[in-house]
């Protein structure tokens, strides 16, 4: 059945009209959105440095540059000479403990002749340090100290076979001589009896 007091609908223009305008307003603010966004995203970016840079600025940076780089070669040249020195230095530096055929020098001044030394009665240790460590050494320990017996031999003269013999009894230098070494093998120090069990 049809009812006859019904008004027939009326097309809602109105709300088209709004929903038109309101979807068009998001579109242009979102268009200004991005738009201004992309605006300052250009003024964040850094300028190059060379778009602010004057030529003054530049030359006076390049000179600094150069007067850094003058001044590290001078200072390189000067660590150079400092390591040529100390090279030089060390091997002019005679190690004590480093064995040589002959005594250290003034090793003449103790021994005024042939079988006298004013170093008699010092220890091991004090004449090792005068004299440098023996290249020629024979050692016999005992139980008791007293009993120790050492022989050292230098070569003093370098083409001379003359050795300088030092004696030493309980750790304490006994005697000395010079006279000819002909090599341990030959030496007459294995025959001094004397020496070795007294």
């Amino acid at each position: 059945m049809v009812d006859k007091h019904r008004r027939p609908k009326k097309p809602a223009y109105g709300l088209v009209i709004l929903i038109t305008a309101l979807v068009t307003a998001i579109i242009v603010g979102g268009v200004l959105y991005f738009a201004w966004g992309a605006g300052q995203m250009a003024e964040d970016i850094p300028q190059k440095e060379e778009d602010y840079m004057d030529e003054d600025h530049v030359d006076q940076e390049i000179s600094k540059l150069e007067e850094d780089v003058s001044n590290l070669e001078e200072e390189n040249q000067n660590l150079q000479a400092e390591i040529t020195r100390l090279e030089e230095e060390k091997e002019e530096t005679t190690d004590p403990t480093q064995i040589s055929h002959r005594p250290n020098p003034g090793w003449d001044e103790y021994f005024p002749d042939y079988e006298t030394t004013t170093l008699e009665g010092e220890s091991i240790s004090t004449v090792r340090g005068i004299l440098g460590e023996p290249p020629f050494l024979v050692r016999s320990i005992a139980v008791e100290e007293e009993n120790n017996r050492e022989v050292w031999v230098y070569l003093p003269h370098e083409e001379d076979p003359t050795g300088l013999y030092l004696f030493f009894k309980g750790n304490r230098l006994d005697s000395s001589r010079l006279d000819e070494f002909p090599g341990l093998p030959a030496s007459y120090i294995w025959d001094m009896d004397e020496f070795w069990y007294e």
